[in-house]
């Protein structure tokens, strides 16, 4: 079963979100990923992500909106649905784009995602977006950079402040723990990071726990209008290629 296409406005990524400002509107600088790293931590974490082209990730979406939210009489939905991340490695985005790393992000019955990225030994920088079925769409952008996961982090970093059309759009994305999570794929230790914000009404946030060496394990998503709930996504990886 497919969601409607209101629940996959809902459920859009808080990533392709973050690509999307213009670029004229990107007059915040990240902050300083290599502040205040733990060195024992970084010596561990690297290389960060030591993959190869042709390495896949397979995840469990399950998708909840409230009842009322489709609607006004809408009844709550629960859709489970399988997706995978595969690594494409350095792609052409366009003419007047670099060459970037790339994935390729599947699901039945859903549009093709291309997650754009640089990835370096011990850092993960988010590039933006494209959609690789629609050849007329142009990629979602982002300049410079937004730093992703840095190897080293630790509990409290603050990794981005970022606030755009006078406030309408907000990002803050902050190191919450290094822990132990476990996944219908195994168990990991991994970075708890938060990303928090909010879209004109609509309040986001988005913990990502990803596995230094192993990639994104887990993510949780949730939506509000006015404090209620609209939305909550839970991402469990269940397989993946790549060995720790």
């Amino acid at each position: 079963m497919n969601p409607n296409p209101l629940l996959k406005c809902l459920a859009i990524s808080a990533f392709a979100l973050a690509s999307c400002e213009k670029k004229e509107e990107e007059a915040a600088i990240p902050a300083n990923p290599t502040n205040a790293i733990d060195q024992e931590f970084r010596k561990a974490d690297t290389p960060i992500l030591p993959i190869k082209k042709g390495d896949f990730w397979k995840y469990t979406i399950r998708v909840e909106v409230p009842e009322g939210i489709t609607s006004e009489s809408g009844a709550a939905l629960d859709v489970v649905r399988e997706k995978t991340r595969t690594f494409l490695g350095k792609v052409k985005v366009s003419e007047t784009h670099p060459e970037v790393d790339a994935f390729d992000v599947s699901s039945p019955g859903q549009p093709l995602e291309r997650e754009l990225v640089e990835i370096y030994d011990d850092r993960v920088m988010m590039r933006g977006t494209a959609s690789p079925d629609l050849p007329d769409a142009k990629p979602m952008w982002l300049e410079p950079a937004i730093p992703f996961v840095v190897a080293g982090m630790r509990s409290g970093q603050q990794m981005l402040d970022i606030e755009v059309q006078d406030g309408a759009r907000q990002r803050g994305l902050k190191v919450v723990a290094r822990e132990k999570v476990k996944v219908p794929a195994g168990e990991y230790q991994a970075i708890r990071m938060l990303m928090t914000g909010n879209d004109g009404p609509f309040e986001i946030r988005r913990t990502t726990w990803f596995a230094p060496r192993v990639g994104i394990v887990k993510e949780e998503r949730t939506r509000y209008a006015k404090e209620k709930l609209i939305m909550r996504e839970t991402v469990e990886m269940t397989e993946t290629s790549v060995k720790d």
